[in-house]
């Protein structure tokens, strides 16, 4: 039985992962703001913390763990405060980073050996991405530091039931609503998914197999490339019901300001090679058909009443 602390955990790819490892009877503490419980799942303990908020974390028991998994480090400093601040040991650390890290001026599929970005971008998600990639040299020195073990996640985009990015459920509403969906005509971007219980097996694969997960990073991906086109033709085989597409270009997407929740153009693309944790670990990525229809299904019945 494993013994595993998890940070945040209480929303999308957290909330799933720890469903999973419940279920393989691992033991589970969580430290979280509270807004959240998890008691639900049973036989689990929840410590109320902010961890940005000095010394809360000095009152959290003291004992030993397998791994330490830490879906919420967003800011300077989360990753070397967190492990500095908690009186516990830890086999390893495990970064939920994102696969934006990676130097965006590469058009071509970026694997692990990929440069990583050197300076902030200029895009929206810019600050989030920077963050992340400065997140994992703070990780790497507290880790080296402490002596533990540090494991890297790089998931592309997640979709699935629970998530709270408006990504998929943005188009379930408008099909359940009757709604027109606006596809822009002349995107020519690509992109991966990853579907968020593949990310939590993924989690649960490199805690079980420490002795090789230790000191990598590995991006999280499915194979499949996807674009808006492909993904329209996706929609269509998972719904139960008819839906109206709109054709707009991506001039008009801009201008009218869409929250369309893809990348639109060549250059915005983000196409990442996941392959390395299948062949290290012997994971697997669920097609994204099949993906599809266990999220369109979810979000149906949280839109169809």
């Amino acid at each position: 039985m494993k013994k595993v602390l998890i940070i945040g955990g209480t929303y999308f790819a957290g909330r799933v992962f720890a469903i999973i490892a419940n279920q393989k009877g691992w033991e589970l503490s969580f430290i979280n703001r509270g807004t959240y419980s998890m008691e639900y799942l049973g036989n689990v303990k929840e410590y109320k913390a902010d961890r940005r908020v000095p010394g809360m974390l000095y009152g959290f028991p003291q004992g030993e763990y397998d791994a330490v998994v830490d879906f919420c480090a967003y800011e300077p400093g989360d990753c070397s405060s967190l492990l500095r601040s908690l009186n516990i040991r830890t086999k390893q650390y495990l970064l939920l980073s994102t696969a934006d890290v990676y130097d965006r001026s590469i058009r071509t599929m970026k694997d692990e050996s990929a440069p990583l970005q050197d300076h902030m971008g200029n895009c929206m998600a810019a600050d989030y991405m920077w963050k992340k990639r400065n997140l994992e040299t703070e990780a790497e020195q507290i880790c080296t530091e402490l002596c533990t073990g540090l494991t890297i996640l790089r998931p592309a985009f997640i979709y699935g039931p629970f998530n709270y990015a408006p990504r998929e459920s943005f188009y379930v509403e408008r099909i359940v609503k009757g709604q027109p969906i606006p596809v822009p005509s002349d995107s020519d971007s690509e992109w991966n998914f990853v579907f968020v219980t593949d990310v939590a097996r993924a989690i649960c694969a490199c805690i079980e197999q420490q002795d090789t997960s230790c000191g990598q990073a590995y991006n999280l991906s499915a194979p499949e490339i996807v674009t808006y086109r492909s993904y329209m033709d996706i929609l269509q085989k998972v719904t139960d019901r008819p839906f109206e597409t709109r054709p707009v270009t991506v001039s008009e997407v801009i201008a009218q300001n869409m929250p369309l929740p893809f990348p639109l153009t060549a250059d915005e693309s983000e196409l990442f090679d996941g392959s390395k944790i299948v062949r290290q670990l012997g994971t697997s990525y669920i097609p994204f058909e099949e993906g599809m229809q266990k999220a369109f299904n979810a979000f149906k019945s949280v839109y169809d009443r």
